[in-house]
């Protein structure tokens, strides 16, 4: 086998564990498709440094789908982990309108997927939790992150 080009290229199907373009799925790295969440309920703030999934190579966005597989209507709200402070917190967005922070909330309603991109840089562990959750929904959550 000849590899030419950089020494930085890997091998067909290893990582490097650094930054990517490509979005890789933060739920099974390896493995595309795989869920992060499936939500049948409200669900409680994540708490531990194990809680949640994972940045590797800490990536600068995330990619979330939400499936609103049932009727209903569900609220998400992402939290964001770093060691320095070992808390977990509501990962928030500037509202560019006003210079405010908000705090990021997904809403998906009956039988429409959502899908979003929000800036994580420098964020180690990501989690979802339910805040609000209809009866007879059933929601399933894709995470993936990339650098850009």
């Amino acid at each position: 086998m000849t590899i030419t080009g950089s020494a930085h290229q890997m091998y067909p199907g290893m990582q490097s564990g650094g930054r990517t373009r490509h979005v890789i799925n933060i739920a099974a790295p390896a493995s595309p498709g795989t869920l992060a969440y499936t939500f049948t309920a409200t669900t409680s703030a994540p708490s531990g440094a194990t809680a949640g999934f994972k940045n590797d190579g800490l990536q600068k966005t995330l990619h979330a789908v939400f499936m609103n597989n049932g009727a209903g209507t569900c609220k998400f709200k992402f939290w964001g982990y770093h060691a320095f402070a070992k808390q977990w917190g509501l990962i928030q967005i500037i509202d560019v309108a006003d210079g405010s922070n908000a705090v990021i909330e997904i809403t998906s309603v009956n039988d429409i997927d959502v899908y979003t991109i929000i800036p994580i840089e420098g964020i180690e562990r990501i989690a979802v939790q339910a805040t609000t959750y209809a009866g007879g929904a059933n929601v399933t959550c894709y995470l993936g992150v990339n650098t850009i």
